[in-house]
């Protein structure tokens, strides 16, 4: 499995709930484990629906960093996309099921460090897929030219 890097911010201002610093790795860790039981949910009719359903509502709310933002309407646009493989989907749908739930690391409900797991489960799957992601980023801009 690829080992995952958090950005140096991330890793300063992430907060346990106790307030002290949590680690990269320790974040790391814990989102991992969390992406795990989603995985399985993605893949079921009920939590394809919910991300269906509540994805583009989640984004809107959220708004944040743009790069964070457009990889996850990447994997959206993949988890949609027919033609993919069911298994990789369901890693994206993961991602997508951990940035649309509140309660997972780190409560969404605390502002800004709230979605700093968010982001570093959306990395570790992108870093997961990323030769699949590149592929069909790359399908999509053709497509959108001629289009």
């Amino acid at each position: 499995m690829k080992r995952l890097s958090f950005a140096r911010t991330a890793e300063e201002i992430s907060m346990n709930k106790g307030g002290s610093a949590m680690s990269s790795d320790r974040l790391n860790h814990r989102v991992k484990k969390a992406l795990g039981p989603l995985q399985k949910k993605a893949a079921s009719p009920e939590g394809q629906r919910r991300i269906l359903d509540e994805f583009n509502s989640k984004v809107r709310r959220v708004g944040g960093i743009q790069q964070v933002i457009d990889k996850l309407k990447t994997l959206y646009d993949y988890f949609r996309d027919p033609e993919n493989s069911r298994t990789k989907k369901t890693l994206a749908g993961a991602a997508l099921l951990y940035f649309i739930l509140p309660a997972d690391v780190i409560p969404d409900v605390i502002p800004v460090i709230g979605y700093i797991d968010d982001a570093a489960a959306v990395a570790f799957v992108w870093k997961l897929l990323s030769e699949e992601l590149s592929k069909f980023e790359e399908k999509k801009k053709i497509h959108q030219k001629k289009g």
